[in-house]
């Protein structure tokens, strides 16, 4: 078996995802999405090869232009089908009405605002939810051309919406207040979330709800133009779920900005994620029977995410509860990721970080139901712009050890190279040296990490760091002390692009995808 060309893997996957019809259901209007069913624009016309890649042609990848369908195990056609419409006051109507919801329902929100004393619920498939437009940043009342739906005085720890469904839209409206998450979305399949808004009227509370935009066990999601704010986890979350295109959409003031997570195929492509603890987050965690691999990150600006992290660490995932401000990119227990055309900088604590899953579980067993899924490997940072100003404030300069040990870790070390080598900064990339555990020296970049072809500042010394998390943990466990920061310090190395062992360029010929 030959190394498979970082282009044709994951991207004779992924690539064909964009081109894909997601239906809309039952709806005569048609899809008036703009560039529905055709590949996105920002994609090369060989979506197939890369540049330094083995050219070739990609089965199953739609050419300039042309579609393919998404399978469905639902469809309205044949089938009754009925268009209701609610308008503000009117909410106890629509609550009667979804109670009892027949497949292949449109529903018709008026513009204004719709008071809500609970989550709006959907058990019935094919079913379109439309608002007259989701509004901007910071508006809590709809006007002629917006519908929010406001969950600020319902009953607590209810969702906004909470939809289980075959063949789902839900487009033009925002979620406001909501005490849980403001779109949940599980076990569903054929899933389209178009121009929706969610947000919580106070910045970095963490009693916000958690998820803004949360799609989770589902088949075919599609994630677009949307916007989410003030999530106390994640804005736009997208998990334990097969094929999702996550594309053209606004995450700022979140903890996290865009979340995949146990997921298999996605294309994340055109996004904005600023302003955030973390901007755009790609992990696997224990406990989760999908191996999450062949992502694809393309077109993203990933930028100034440094709000201090607000997460509960009661409420909230371990995981995100201890990401340190400032963290641009976080990839954990990930595989076959793929990263281009991307923009970073002024994430205090670092472009990307890339860890192993035993650096939040450290017991192999707890991640034994996702066949062992803890080692990161295969990920390709290529073509890529740094624009500088990374780096320079680990964790915004007050990292906790308590809550954030890996900050205070990478801010220790670096503070002491600061004063005893002139280092300004944590480098583009930090790998934690973990995988394949137990660390074996004598390998040179196991787990296959390519950093290459990337736009970097003016003046660039290193871009990647093999952190040894492991070894510089035991040195400053004893406490940050000059001498254990130096002996943690000698224990770090620092490539600069195109050297070895990072130059590589394709996907290792053995690993297993199951």
């Amino acid at each position: 078996m030959h190394p498979l060309p970082l282009s044709r893997a994951p991207r004779a996957v992924l690539l064909a995802l964009v081109g894909l019809i997601v239906l809309p259901a039952c709806s005569d209007d048609g899809d008036d999405r703009p560039d529905a069913g055709q590949p996105d624009s920002g994609m090369p016309a060989d979506a197939g090869s890369d540049a330094g890649s083995d050219a070739g042609s990609d089965a199953g990848t739609p050419d300039a232009g042309g579609s393919m369908a998404w399978p469905q195990e639902f469809s309205c056609e044949g089938k009754e089908q009925t268009e209701l419409t609610f308008n503000p006051g009117q909410e106890q109507d629509l609550q009667d009405a979804v109670n009892a919801l027949d497949d292949c329902t449109t529903i018709n929100l008026g513009a204004g605002t719709f008071q809500f004393d609970n989550a709006i619920t959907i058990r019935a498939n094919g079913i379109t939810v439309k608002g007259a437009g989701k509004g901007t940043q910071g508006e809590a009342t709809g006007g002629e051309a917006s519908t929010v739906l406001d969950f600020t005085h319902a009953a607590a720890n209810t969702n906004g919406f909470d939809v289980v469904s075959k063949l789902f839209t839900v487009s033009d409206l925002a979620v406001w207040n909501a005490k849980k998450d403001g779109l949940r979305i599980e076990s569903s399949i054929n899933v389209n979330i178009q121009r929706i808004r969610t947000e919580w009227a106070q910045e970095n509370l963490e009693s916000n709800g958690k998820y803004g935009i949360y799609p989770v066990k589902s088949t075919y999601v599609l994630v677009e133009d949307c916007e989410a704010y003030n999530a106390a986890d994640a804005g736009i979350y997208v998990g334990q779920t097969l094929h999702t295109i996550v594309r053209r959409n606004v995450a700022k003031k979140n903890v996290a900005g865009i979340e995949i997570e146990n997921t298999k195929y996605a294309h994340v492509a055109h996004n904005i994620a600023e302003d955030n603890t973390t901007g755009l987050v790609v992990f696997d965690l224990p406990g989760n029977p999908i191996r999450g691999t062949d992502i694809y990150i393309v077109d993203n600006t990933i930028t100034g995410n440094n709000r201090p992290n607000f997460a509960s660490v009661e409420a909230s995932s371990s995981t995100v509860s201890q990401v340190p401000a400032g963290t641009g990119t976080f990839i954990l227990a990930s595989r076959r990721v793929e990263m281009e055309r991307n923009t970073w900088g002024n994430n205090n604590t670092v472009d990307i970080a890339i860890l192993s899953g035993l650096a939040i579980e450290s017991d192999p067993v707890q991640w034994a139901p996702g066949f062992f899924n803890y080692a990161s490997q295969d990920i390709s940072i290529h073509d890529n712009t740094f624009t500088g100003g990374s780096g320079r404030m680990v964790d915004n300069g007050t990292p906790d050890p308590e809550r954030r040990p890996l900050g205070a870790l990478v801010g220790a070390v670096y503070q002491y190279g600061a004063a005893a080598h002139g280092v300004t900064g944590v480098e583009h990339v930090l790998w934690d040296g973990i995988d394949p555990a137990p660390r074996n020296e004598n390998l040179a970049n196991p787990i296959n990490i390519c950093f290459t072809r990337n736009t970097l500042p003016e003046g660039t010394q290193a871009s990647v760091v093999d952190f040894d998390l492991q070894a510089v943990g035991g040195h400053l466990s004893a406490g940050p002390t000059p001498a254990n920061a130096a002996a943690a310090w000698g224990e770090t190395r620092r490539y600069v692009q195109g050297a070895e062992p990072y130059n590589c360029s394709g996907f290792t010929p053995a690993l297993t995808i199951r």
